[in-house]
């Protein structure tokens, strides 16, 4: 193996690791964005539930 074909291997190795870290980068955001978005149709989930279960205006439980 000659020193250029060892450098060139190199080279691949440090582009490998540098786009193994873009990706890891990339599904964080990725994590996140799609975290947010279930929390935020669970919480309208919720309030749509209440509202439901809500009683309407000059009712009460009682008779």
């Amino acid at each position: 193996m000659t020193d250029h074909e060892s450098r060139d291997e190199g080279i691949n190795r440090a582009w490998v690791f540098l786009g193994g870290c873009l990706a890891a980068v990339g599904g964080l955001f990725v994590a996140a964005i799609v975290s947010d978005t279930l929390a935020s149709l669970e919480g309208s989930q919720e309030r749509e539930e209440e509202a439901q279960l809500a009683l309407p205006e000059g009712e009460t439980r009682g008779s």
